[in-house]
């Protein structure tokens, strides 16, 4: 029942829409006379866009990548547009520099190359930039941001200070402003000037936990412990169940001060919630081997990075990503060995499925840290979106032998296998899995749904059957394990009954699954009840139109009731969805000479 087949993105398609775009931008500089000489307009270096340009006029029908149809900034302009729409950060900001070279004061261009190059992380331009954009727009929020941060880098503390009090208090500013002038009164030994800055967040709720951990950092850094701690508890009591982040400032806190019982309790509590996740062992691990702790903030620039990585992962999760690395990339220019700021980083540029920085940055994990595990498995994960099949199990294979105690790699080796269609590996991978499981939980559901489904496609209904049931004792109608068995049971013409109910109720828990609607109209259909059929496969076609087996199904459905018009025109469509190639004939078949009684009852 394979009713999905995943998409990858092509880099050459990438490329080459960038190209054309590009083409048509040099004939429309072409025409209107605008084309910059060869010798002004060539740009330097070696990029991937510095090398298209560079080769305008090689002809030499290579790689798109060492060709270019263009030398003009408005072809540079509008490749850049589709770059950054295609997410190729890197190459729309070189295409974007490149076209503000011919006009630097252009507002437009300007305000374009410098969220790129920040969002990109190339700190001296994006310096330059925001020097510049500050001279057009003397309050723009990011731009301030940048210079603030060169300031802090810099350790001119009183001019980072001035930037961000000529901010206008609005927007993000409400939230990272006090937050960054405080730490320049931290830098400067103004405790209590640090902590009267912070005030203004102190009667928003919105803000309340941020405003609490600078006043714990504030106290701890400039050695109030007292204070401190008072600080860090109260957040505690405020939060029912703290991040990571928070666990591990609190407890570096408790270490430091010579209370590792308590320490070692919150960690434990941080598991204890979190029984599958791996990110506290290595620092309770590290509690238990005696070692000295260090401070996690240690000074005005530590506590910066820390207000940006905090309104990073805020942004994050607020899907403005763009906004997000900007801060994020801003809190590493601060504090470039800053760990959880790098995996921050990796997660955004996951999300904007850039699969291959994203790997990059998580290569930089260091081993021996909390997150080196899951980073490893989010490299495997990259590598797989990224058609890189074999290096993503060779990953895996890898994690698997690192720690032989874990199911997780074998049981995404099983997963990736499946989606890879070699079901018969898929089965052994998961097979391992279960093995280091031994008893079998309520959380493991997924487990055995997943190698049912590649038992079944491998043709071994028995194991599967026995593996779906299982599901179900370990999480009662789970509306995907129900889908599946009773779709089953209906292509092998059993158990009709039984899996009408299961679909009846999976549907009642998923009504707008369109696979679990159709799975619904063809055990009707199955069972000779073909008008219902036509009522929830008209359902599940709605819901699904790109689907040609829901589509099939449908086109069978109308036969059955007298409707044989709209049958053929289900199968052609059908047929034009691209189906899988042992059910072309069949197809064609029905389109030419429709049902009869045996086809498929």
């Amino acid at each position: 029942m394979n009713r999905g087949a995943k998409t990858k993105r092509s880099a050459k398609s990438r490329v080459s829409r960038m190209l054309q775009v590009a083409a048509m931008g040099f004939v429309a500089a072409a025409c209107a006379g605008g084309e910059a000489s060869q010798s002004q307009a060539e740009p330097q270096g070696n990029t991937a866009s510095n090398r298209i340009i560079l080769a305008a006029n090689s002809g030499s029908g290579q790689d798109a990548l060492t060709q270019s149809p263009f030398v003009s900034p408005y072809g540079a302009y509008l490749a850049g547009i589709v770059a950054g729409y295609e997410r190729d950060v890197s190459a729309a900001t070189d295409f974007m520099l490149y076209a503000l070279r011919f006009d630097p004061k252009n507002p437009q261009l300007l305000r374009r190359s410098f969220a790129l190059t920040a969002a990109d992380g190339r700190h001296k331009k994006a310096t330059e930039l925001a020097q510049s954009l500050v001279e057009l727009e003397p309050t723009h929020g990011i731009a301030n941001l940048v210079l603030a941060v060169d300031a802090a880098e810099q350790e001119d503390w009183a001019r980072a200070d001035q930037i961000i009090a000529d901010l206008p208090a609005r927007g993000l500013n409400t939230l990272t402003g006090p937050m960054i002038q405080a730490w320049t009164h931290v830098a400067r030994g103004d405790r209590e000037a640090a902590l009267a800055q912070l005030g203004a967040l102190r009667e928003n709720k919105g803000f309340s936990v941020l405003y609490r951990l600078h006043v714990a950092l504030i106290n701890d850094v400039m050695g109030a412990q007292d204070e401190a701690e008072a600080a860090y508890q109260d957040i505690l009591a405020t939060v029912g169940d703290p991040t990571l982040r928070l666990v591990w400032l609190v407890g570096n806190f408790y270490e430091r001060a010579g209370k590792q019982e308590q320490a070692r309790a919150l960690y434990q509590n941080f598991i204890d919630r979190r029984p599958n996740s791996t990110l506290m062992e290595p620092i309770l691990a590290q509690l238990d081997s005696g070692a000295a702790a260090k401070p996690e903030v240690t000074g005005a620039a530590d506590g910066i990075a820390e207000v940006l990585f905090n309104i990073a992962g805020l942004l994050s999760q607020e899907r403005a990503e763009d906004a997000a690395l900007v801060h994020v990339h801003q809190a590493l220019r601060l504090k470039p060995d800053f760990l959880v700021a790098n995996v921050l980083l990796g997660e955004v540029l996951q999300s904007q499925e850039r699969g291959a920085e994203a790997i990059a940055v998580y290569r930089d994990v260091p081993k021996d840290s909390p997150f080196s595990w899951t980073t490893r498995l989010r490299i495997a994960e990259e590598l797989e979106r990224l058609g890189r099949v074999d290096d993503a199990v060779n990953e895996l294979e890898s994690l698997a032998s690192y720690q032989p105690e874990r199911f997780e790699p074998l049981f995404r080796l099983g997963n990736l296998l499946r989606g890879e269609e070699n079901f018969v590996e898929a089965v052994k991978a998961y097979d391992r899995a279960a093995n280091r499981l031994g008893d079998l939980e309520a959380q493991h559901w997924t487990l055995l749904y997943f190698r049912g489904i590649a038992l079944e496609r491998s043709k071994n209904w028995p194991r599967a059957e026995a593996d779906f049931l299982k599901a179900l004792e370990l999480e009662p109608e789970q509306p995907f394990v129900m889908n599946y068995l009773a779709y089953s049971w209906v292509e092998q013409k059993q158990n009709f009954a039984e899996a009408k109910k299961m679909l009846v109720r999976a549907v009642e828990l998923r009504p707008q699954d369109g696979y679990i609607v159709d799975s619904l109209g063809w055990v009707l259909y199955r069972m000779g009840q073909y008008e219902e059929a036509v009522k929830y496969l008209e359902q599940a076609v709605e819901l699904r139109p790109q689907d040609s087996v829901i589509n099939d199904h449908l086109g069978d459905a109308y036969w059955r009731v007298g409707r044989q018009k709209e049958a053929r025109f289900q199968w052609r469509r059908a047929l034009s969805l691209k189906p899988e190639e042992d059910q072309i004939p069949e197809l064609q078949s029905k389109v030419t000479r429709g049902l009869n009684a045996s086809n498929d009852i």
